[in-house]
C-alpha cells in the first residue's frame, strides 16, 4: 500500500498541489470582497451616524456594493470612495425612499455578548 502510495504521489501530486493553488485564489478573492463589503457598509453607518439626520443608500455598480451617506438630502460621501463626478450616473435610477436612517440600523443591531451569554440559574 505504501508503495502504490508513493508511485500515486510522485505521480499525480503536482497536478493535486497544480488544482489546489488554482482553487484556492477564487476562494480567497470572494472572502475578500465579502469582509470589504462589510468594511464599507460597517465604516459608512458610523460616519452616518455622526451627522445629522444621518442616512444609507445601498445602491449596486458592477456588481460591487456602494454605500452612499446622507445627511438630510445632501449627499456626504460614499464607502468604497468614488469620485463625486459619478454620483449622478450611481444615484441615476436608485429610489433615494429607500433609504435607511442611520439610528434604525444601529437599534436594529443585535448585542454581541449578551445574546450569547447563557442565563444564570441560582439555587436558593
Amino acid at each position: 500500500m505504501a508503495k502504490n502510495l508513493i508511485k500515486y504521489g510522485v505521480r499525480y501530486g503536482p497536478l493535486v498541489a497544480e488544482a489546489v493553488r488554482h482553487g484556492r485564489e477564487p476562494a480567497q478573492q470572494a472572502v475578500q470582497a465579502a469582509m470589504a463589503k462589510r468594511a464599507a457598509r460597517k465604516k459608512a453607518l458610523e460616519h452616518a451616524l455622526t451627522v445629522r439626520d444621518g442616512s444609507l443608500l445601498k445602491v449596486i455598480k458592477d456588481g460591487q456594493a456602494i454605500f452612499f451617506v446622507f445627511s438630510g438630502d445632501a449627499i456626504v460621501t460614499t464607502y468604497p470612495p468614488v469620485p463625486q463626478a459619478t454620483y449622478t450616473e450611481l444615484l441615476r435610477h436608485a429610489d433615494l425612499d429607500k433609504r435607511e436612517s442611520a439610528a434604525a440600523l444601529a437599534a436594529a443591531r443585535k448585542p454581541r455578548v449578551g445574546a450569547r451569554l447563557p442565563k444564570v440559574i441560582r439555587r436558593r
